[in-house]
């Protein structure tokens, strides 16, 4: 019960009793009165009547004495008048036995009153005449009392109900400040801090809220100095200060998370051999200048197109990561690139005649960054030894499917709803609770198995996420209804997140699943909160507020601001493998993983780390801000969604 249902109910009480002991004794003193009143009216009336009886009875006139009687009962209120006559012992006796109208007869049965009674003798002289009894009707005191008690009622109720009224308003006034403070440690345990609560003017309540207050300010701080941290870590550790993209370090751990799972893509290596020339003819000053030209245009790619990752990893070198790209989507970055590097360069093309040249190679299977790296430097060299062009593909044996195939393939299993599933633990490292299991997709054609990484590149080209988003959810739902015990982590793809009709339909669909919203995770990329979307923010809050459980995928993954974890407060952030490989290898660097770790904690978000390899990597990552592990510590197993 809250502390103002306490203060209401027990200033209430003491009130109302207050008024039942006033109301006890206004009704006691009525009593008293109409009592003595009823007494006085008696003994009024029995002396009156024994002085206008007397003449009659000294001259034995009974019809006279009768009237006198008669005249008397009628004009009072009495229960009975009788006269007993001494001379022949006879009795004239009138009597009132009828009910008091208005009174009911639950009240007149607690005999608040006894009737009040007068007997005296009547006397000539020395001689007796006769005894006179007068007995009051106690019906009008009853009435008397009962309609003081309504009008006192009456009076009270009303006095009460205004005072119940002024009273919750006051307690509401008074108590206002500690609502805040409620509300604020809600908002801070949701992990929203900076709120400043108003001063109230009660002293006590005063210096509480100023410390509620520099709290929350300070969890505010302590939050914005962990996020500073991590950047500042970042930057020293994986950003390059001159074009403000990611360094060699960067790139290779970008490169170890997109090689640690199937899938296909391309790798380049560009070498703008201009910078040199600009440096010797220009200066250091127009060289650095042109570099950070050359980074926010590669930023503007990634932006655009998240699968690309791009990094300054030398001097004059940089590298592009292109997950999920084909031959032609290769080739075609390369125009791009050279195009609009040209563009940049304005003057400075005098200097040199190929101010650029690019070399390319495809990603096959089990290629390791060292092959793919030695692979596109091999064919940087092949397209500096041109004679016409600036780049040159590295000479690799084609065994994708072509993009044409890709597509059909993929509408015709979304049409069939023909989709295959395995799933994979997620323990907690210090528990044995289970966080989740995560759900993979895989399609299955013709003895052929094709990984996510194999045609998730091809649902985002063709901008098949929503539909196939829409089927997962829908399949992992109606097997979440059938296993009580199971929970379920689904990835979003980052082209449904970003259409309208799906984030409107997710939002129908979470209402309708709700049933099993404590059992099921949507997990988004980090690329989707690097600007801000309100829609895709507005429906995360409503799964959440339904019960769902939000997570992000790939975190720390993209050089910019961790910010975003207190806009979005997901309940639950998948660290990017490159950071745990760091931290893992041997004499690994386990600071950055760390810092981002804490700034996640801080919020009380679940940091869980990913492909964990062996019981020995756990105990490792035990001694780290880690909350939780996945891995083929504990590999996926087939999961069959609908039966």
């Amino acid at each position: 019960m809250t502390l103002y249902r306490q203060l209401l109910i027990v200033v209430l009480l003491i009130y109302g009793g207050l008024l039942a002991v006033v109301f006890s004794i206004e009704i006691g003193n009525t009593r008293s009165y109409l009592s003595e009143q009823q007494l006085s009216d008696v003994n009024n009336t029995s002396t009156s009547l024994g002085l206008s009886l007397s003449p009659y009875l000294e001259d034995d006139d009974v019809v006279g004495a009768e009237s006198v009687i008669n005249a008397m009962f009628d004009s009072g209120y009495y229960q009975q008048i009788s006269l007993t006559l001494f001379a022949d012992e006879s009795v004239i006796d009138r009597q009132n036995s009828s009910a008091i109208e208005g009174v009911p007869e639950w009240f007149t049965s607690f005999e608040l009153f006894q009737p009040s009674s007068q007997q005296q003798v009547l006397t000539s002289g020395w001689m007796q005449l006769g005894e006179l009894t007068v007995v009051g009707h106690s019906g009008f005191a009853y009435l008397q009392l009962w309609n003081a008690m309504v009008d006192l009622a009456k009076l009270f109720v009303v006095g009460y109900l205004a005072t119940v009224l002024m009273l919750m308003r006051a307690l509401r006034y008074l108590l206002k400040p500690l609502e805040q403070i409620q509300q604020q440690a809600k908002l801070i345990e949701q992990r929203e801090f900076g709120q400043t609560i108003p001063l109230p003017h009660t002293l006590e309540l005063r210096s509480v809220v100023g410390a509620i207050n520099h709290m929350s300010d300070n969890i505010a701080q302590q939050f914005e100095s962990q996020v500073k941290e991590a950047n500042a870590l970042r930057e020293q550790a994986f950003q390059d200060s001159v074009s403000g993209l990611g360094n060699r370090a960067y790139f290779i751990n970008q490169s170890k998370s997109w090689l640690a799972e199937s899938g296909v893509g391309g790798l380049a290596l560009i070498s703008l051999d201009i910078i040199e020339a600009i440096h010797v003819k220009e200066g250091f000053s127009a060289r650095d200048e042109f570099i950070h030209s050359v980074g926010e245009l590669f930023t503007a790619y990634t932006q655009q197109q998240q699968q690309l990752v791009f990094a300054r990893i030398s001097n004059l070198e940089f590298a592009v990561l292109a997950e999920g790209f084909d031959q032609q989507q290769l080739l075609d970055l390369a125009q791009q690139v050279h195009q609009d590097i040209l563009e940049r360069l304005a003057t400075w093309k005098q200097y040199m005649p190929r101010p650029l040249v690019i070399g390319l190679v495809l990603r096959q299977k089990d290629e390791n960054i060292g092959e793919l790296l030695t692979a596109a430097d091999t064919a940087l060299h092949v397209a500096r030894e041109l004679r016409e062009g600036f780049f040159s593909l590295a000479d690799v044996e084609h065994t994708h499917i072509p993009r044409s195939q890709w597509k059909q393939l993929l509408e015709t299993t979304i049409s069939r709803q023909s989709l295959a599933y395995k799933t994979q633990i997620v323990n907690f490292i210090h528990s044995d609770k289970v966080l989740h299991h995560e759900l993979f997709t895989t399609i299955e054609v013709d003895a052929q198995h094709y990984a996510a990484g194999q045609f998730m590149p091809a649902v985002e080209q063709f901008r098949l996420g929503a539909k196939f988003d829409q089927m997962v959810v829908e399949q992992a739902a109606s097997a979440l209804s059938k296993h009580a015990d199971l929970s379920l982590a689904i990835n979003l793809t980052l082209s449904a997140i970003s259409e309208q009709s799906f984030l409107t339909w997710l939002g129908g669909a979470a209402v309708q699943f709700k049933s099993v919203a404590h059992r099921m995770a949507f997990e988004i990329p980090e690329t989707a909160f690097l600007q801000e979307n309100a829609e895709l923010e507005k429906t995360l809050g409503l799964l959440r507020a339904l019960g769902f459980q939000i997570g992000i995928d790939q975190y720390g993954r993209n050089l910019n601001s961790l910010s975003y974890l207190s806009r979005v407060k997901p309940n639950y952030v998948k660290i990017d493998y490159g950071y745990t490989a760091q931290a893992l290898a041997e004499e690994g660097d386990t600071h950055f993983l760390s810092a981002i770790c804490r700034a996640a904690r801080n919020l009380q978000i679940v940091t869980v780390a990913q492909r964990v390899e062996n019981q020995q990597q756990v105990e490792l990552l035990s001694a780290l801000p880690v909350d939780a592990y996945q891995g083929y510590v504990a590999p996926p197993q087939r999961f069959k969604l609908a039966e």
